[in-house]
């Protein structure tokens, strides 16, 4: 909601702005026009000039408001978009307004502001690159360090928790930060007040969540992908475990971002199973239910439920286990989920899993989807949301396409 307000104070100061120069005569408030000497002055049509930057103020007026219904759309650079138009429509406006000008020649002084101006925004340009630069984070003797833009070091006695939540915390604003697309880097505030420093680079979950000791504000980290996350994860909280020692005697030390040991126990698809407790949930092709498997959960059936209760279920790197759906190219699929008491309908989210193992989002028409029209296995991840993102599901299924 904060977020709302800035972009329609914005919104409504540009638009005033204009309202004032063309409707009212404010001339004074076009950048060059009220420095110009009084001999360059009479050589300006100021209301032709001034119609024209009015109501292009006017119309630029609009874009900070555009970008911010985009991205509350789910479109990830809605913010940014919005943001090119405006200075899309900025730089034309200084480049039409010059018309209205008689010519002057060139000089020194206006050398010298081209210079500073390119000089500024390379510097800015710079700034935002290097920030949105991906993070390094290292498990150190000791302690856990990210490097890069807003990088901190913690002692691992620092560590009051560290959980993998399924989905990422609404979050209310930028503090101090880096919002562009999918990368969320810096501090911001979550909708449920709490400040966060954010290491994000994906839109989807999981997310690894920090606690410390020594600061109220939270840490959340998320890789490109959701194994880089689990990693991340498995890592640090083997560190945070009794020390496991080597046979010469040293710590064993880990790369943070490294798939997990390929001496784990095997996994089946029973090790997924769904609670008698969570709602019921149906995925049918007609009359027939389609088979799914249980992916992570923070779910506790109450409003306001605590972030952190979270019950793992299935990733990516077990996909080959799910039993696949076999359907014609097309076909329409129903989720069909419980109300909770208390908490109401679900909300459903959907993407596919890529061969790659990446998430895109998958068109949804709140409850119904068409499958590919192309023949082959298609992973799909549905989540459903009960709450305000402290009390959803995944589920995950495969279909087969074949005509």
């Amino acid at each position: 909601m904060t977020e709302l307000f800035i972009n329609l104070f914005i919104c409504a100061l540009i638009f005033f702005s204009g309202v004032l120069i063309k409707y009212f005569k404010a001339y004074d408030l076009i950048a060059g026009y009220n420095t110009a000497p009084q001999e360059i002055r009479k050589q300006i049509d100021a209301k032709a000039l001034g119609d024209f930057i009015g109501r292009q103020l006017m119309i630029a007026a609009f874009t900070p408001l555009l970008g911010y219904g985009l991205k509350q759309a789910g479109f990830l650079w809605g913010t940014e978009a919005g943001f090119g138009l405006l200075l899309i429509i900025i730089v034309y406006t200084a480049v039409k307004a010059r018309k209205f000008s008689p010519p002057l020649p060139a000089n020194r002084a206006a050398k010298i502001s081209i210079l500073v101006g390119l000089i500024i925004t390379t510097a800015v340009g710079a700034s935002i690159a290097w920030t949105a630069l991906p993070s390094r984070f290292n498990l150190e003797n000791g302690q856990f360090t990210i490097s890069g833009a807003y990088g901190i070091s913690a002692a691992y006695s620092s560590i009051e928790e560290i959980m993998l939540v399924p989905a990422i915390p609404s979050i209310a604003m930028k503090t101090n930060g880096l919002d562009m697309g999918p990368v969320l880097k810096g501090h911001f505030q979550l909708k449920d007040k709490r400040k966060a420093l954010l290491f994000l680079r994906s839109a989807d979950g999981p997310v690894l969540v920090i606690k410390r000791h020594t600061e109220d504000e939270i840490i959340m980290i998320n890789g490109k992908n959701a194994s880089e996350t689990r990693s991340l994860y498995e890592n640090l909280n083997n560190r945070l475990q009794p020390d496991e020692i080597t046979n010469s005697g040293e710590k064993k030390e880990e790369n943070p971002f490294t798939a997990l040991s390929s001496d784990e126990p095997k996994i089946s698809v029973d090790d997924f199973q769904y609670p008698s407790t969570y709602p019921k949930l149906e995925i049918l092709c007609g009359k027939r239910q389609l088979a799914w498997v249980k992916g992570d959960s923070n779910f506790t059936g109450k409003a306001g439920g605590v972030i952190g209760n979270t019950m793992f279920g299935m990733n990516e790197e077990h996909t080959d286990l799910l039993e696949p759906n076999t359907v014609k190219p097309g076909s329409e699929l129903v989720f069909i989920a419980d109300a909770v008491p208390g908490l109401g309908n679900p909300l459903f989210e959907l993407q596919l899993l890529d061969r790659d193992n990446s998430l895109s989002a998958y068109p949804l028409n709140k409850n119904t989807m068409l499958v590919p029209g192309e023949d082959g296995g298609y992973v799909f991840i549905l989540s459903a949301d009960w709450g305000n993102g402290d009390n959803c599901i995944t589920y995950w299924f495969k279909v087969t396409v074949e005509k």
